[in-house]
């Protein structure tokens, strides 16, 4: 049963000041009012005192439209709704103008993380547009919620959690001022506060880690996240898959679905059997993925995801996610070329599909 959260914060605090009154605190208390994970085991995972996530429960809110937020993501919307949310003149011109602001940065990051520039700016485009839009939530009051009144997710974001009190631990920052997304990201590339401890760097050599109003050190981290899940720089990332079939018969739904089953387990001959190929010829040691979209007009399109798209996803496993991220990139890129035609530059492909 899930107290409300008047209730939950009064039977938290009445347990707090019991437990410091005998100079011990009573585990049992917090979680029966939470009805959430063990915190000894969260400040063991953390390598934090449980001293600081009992001071943090205490000065957290649970907030019920942060729920209803999860239980309607943009993510449950099809690919030609989803896709009009994002790849607009509007964002695409900022990207082209983030690109050009910041092209020396970018091409350091490129050149030293081997990230392709136009992917850096697509990411920060589609989470913040590059930095205007980082969140109002508390990320405290957003990973409270999720990590201790969202059992279906509670594993995830009681972990992260754990990690945003350690990270503001680290920081030196007020728990309750850090503000992010209702999923508890921050920043200008919305960093998940392990990725924010894992993944962040100095990149512009002050000594501290600031991604919410320094763009160099979110170029760099964006980049460096990028880089430790794998991306490959220069490699495709999705291509349309041309359903052909065999001797004249069509691919059937069944075997696209069972294609679609397999998941990362997919290899190209997979596909070269069952009648589906691409525009480019996939070497055959590589693991793809067939994916559908939908589209406006009720049909689906089929697209066959890389590495390189693999690795969007572990910024937001959804696949409309990574397309619209891969769409923004390759517009963002075109722009940038464009521009530096017009001052009598060229510039070669960066992270773009062959």
């Amino acid at each position: 049963m899930r107290l409300s959260s008047s209730l939950s914060k009064t039977a938290l605090s009445l347990s707090l000041g019991v437990g410091l009154a005998f100079g011990a605190f009573n585990c049992t208390a917090v979680q029966a009012a939470d009805n959430g994970p063990d915190l000894n085991e969260l400040a063991r995972y953390a390598s934090i005192d449980r001293a600081l996530l009992d001071s943090a429960i205490t000065q957290a809110t649970y907030q019920q439209k942060i729920i209803d937020t999860m239980n309607r993501p943009y993510e449950g919307k099809p690919w030609h709704q989803y896709r009009k949310l994002f790849i607009t003149d509007k964002r695409i011109n900022g990207g082209i103008d983030f690109y050009l602001k910041h092209e020396a940065e970018l091409q350091r990051a490129q050149t030293e993380l081997g990230v392709a520039p136009e992917i850096i700016c697509a990411i920060i485009g589609v989470e913040t547009f590059y930095g205007a839009n980082m969140g109002t939530w508390k990320v405290l009051d957003a990973l409270y919620t999720l990590g201790f009144h969202y059992p279906k997710r509670s594993a995830y974001f009681s972990k992260e959690f754990a990690n945003y009190v350690k990270l503001a631990t680290r920081e030196g920052w007020v728990l309750t001022d850090t503000l992010g997304s209702y999923a508890g990201a921050m920043g200008m590339g919305q960093f998940m506060p392990s990725s924010y401890l894992n993944f962040a760097i100095d990149f512009d050599g002050d000594q501290h880690v600031n991604l919410f109003n320094n763009t160099l050190d979110a170029i760099g981290s964006v980049a460096n996240y990028f880089k430790g899940h794998g991306w490959i720089y220069g490699a495709g990332v999705v291509y349309p898959a041309h359903l052909k079939g065999i001797k004249g018969k069509p691919v059937s739904k069944a075997t696209i679905d069972q294609l679609m089953k397999k998941e990362w387990n997919l290899k190209p001959a997979d596909l070269t059997r069952a009648g589906i190929t691409t525009k480019v010829a996939l070497s055959a040691d590589q693991n793809v993925r067939l994916f559908s979209f939908e589209l406006e007009n009720g049909s689906f399109e089929y697209m066959v995801g890389l590495n390189n798209f693999n690795t969007i996803t572990r910024y937001n496993k959804s696949p409309l996610y990574a397309r619209a991220v891969f769409e923004l990139s390759e517009a963002i890129a075109a722009g940038y070329q464009e521009a530096k035609l017009l001052q009598g530059q060229y510039v070669g492909k960066g992270g773009r599909n062959p």
